[in-house]
């Protein structure tokens, strides 16, 4: 069997290398510029637990357990650092809204930790505290390096015989007798059995020619970085009133990003001016300390937001038979693309579907089964 992954983002090469450590046939991975080229290496490098739908949380959990474990294998350092995410709360109907879902994550093991204004004042003596009602700490919660993520992969993925084909533009994929027969790229046709689509943002360019339409559409986001700092904020910090957000790496650059009105569509991964004093403003009221930081870089990369911004990933029956895809994931893509690549690896070699993937399979949408997922952050 000749399998195609397109896509050399994390969610790519997990698939690939969960396909070649399951001996599923000659595996070639397609990528138009290089590695990591796409949203993968602009990510803000965090990881979660913690959302609003169960079935959300239920495989987050599931996915950093398969990297963990993984990380013990890879040749690159994944440095998994659980310093845990810590959401300011301004709102009572916010407050219950979290003390409502504690409830559901106590059930599946990842409780998090209520303080009130005094505890938050004293724990983090930092922040400005005057109009917080509560915060909610999330220890589970936490970061690791995305590139090192993604290389460890990609070494993996090589080592067991997947072939990678780095600035090779996929532009089409040719279909015979409702079947998938070909990938058309820049460089010539190649015949496959298997299509898998993880191009991330470009995703719709493909499944459109097909005349295929899922609810996506790409939405550019911002993350800005400080100079370094003494380590002082070990948590990811969550501003619920101005909706930004902010950590220290383990370097100690202060890094974040903020909630601003952005066009959806595939538009140009500039940075803006107002994005960036947004931010600015706001981490530096919540802790003046950042007042007269320094912004030393800036980069743009895209959320591929599904209709109710949860991932997709699996087939419609009604698709030309061997086309897949893993993408839509709404800004969560490097926290469950290890538990996506296990998953559909298995799908395809068996046609199983888990407990934990049927929720995100793309007939949802016309089936109305929504997985309505608010929390996105940033």
């Amino acid at each position: 069997m000749k399998i195609a992954v397109i896509g050399g983002g994390i969610s790519g090469l997990s698939i690939a290398y969960n396909l070649a450590l399951r001996n599923a046939g000659e595996i070639h991975v397609y990528e138009k510029k290089w590695i990591t080229y796409g949203s993968s290496t602009r990510s803000g490098a965090r990881f979660r637990v913690h959302f609003w739908r169960e079935e959300n949380s239920k495989f987050a959990i599931e996915s950093i357990k398969r990297l963990e474990k993984l990380s013990t294998k890879m040749e690159w350092n994944p440095v998994i650092y659980r310093g845990g995410y810590l959401w300011l709360i301004t709102k009572e109907n916010i407050v219950e809204q979290f003390r409502d879902a504690n409830k559901m994550w106590s059930r599946l093991g990842v409780p998090g930790i209520f303080l009130d204004q005094r505890e938050v004042k004293e724990r983090y003596p930092y922040i400005m505290v005057d109009d917080i009602l509560s915060a909610f700490y999330g220890p589970q919660n936490g970061s690791y390096h995305h590139d090192y993520v993604c290389f460890g992969y990609y070494s993996l993925a090589k080592s067991l015989g997947v072939h990678f084909h780095e600035m090779t533009t996929v532009d089409e994929l040719i279909v015979s007798e409702n079947k998938v027969k070909y990938v058309k790229t820049d460089k010539g046709e190649v015949d496959v059995d298997i299509v898998v689509l993880a191009t991330g943002a470009w995703t719709n360019t493909l499944l459109e020619k097909l005349r295929i339409s899922l609810p996506t559409e790409p939405l550019r986001r911002e993350v800005c970085l400080t100079e370094p700092y003494h380590y002082f904020i070990e948590p990811l910090i969550i501003d619920t009133e101005s909706s930004a957000y902010f950590g220290q790496t383990l370097k100690g650059e202060i890094l974040g990003s903020v909630d601003y009105p952005t066009p959806r569509g595939l538009i140009d991964l500039d940075v803006r001016f107002k994005v960036i004093s947004a931010w600015a403003r706001a981490i530096s009221k919540r802790v003046p300390l950042l007042k007269n930081s320094r912004i030393m870089r800036t980069w743009a990369g895209y959320y591929m937001m599904s209709l109710d911004e949860s991932h997709i990933m699996g087939r419609d029956p009604e698709w030309p038979e061997g086309l897949y895809v893993a993408f839509g994931y709404s800004g969560h893509g490097f926290m469950m693309a290890p538990l996506v690549g296990e998953l559909l690896a298995e799908n395809i070699i068996t046609g199983r579907v888990d407990e934990l993937m049927k929720p995100f399979l793309p007939t949802r949408f016309k089936e109305n089964k929504l997985i309505k997922e608010k929390m996105v952050i940033g």
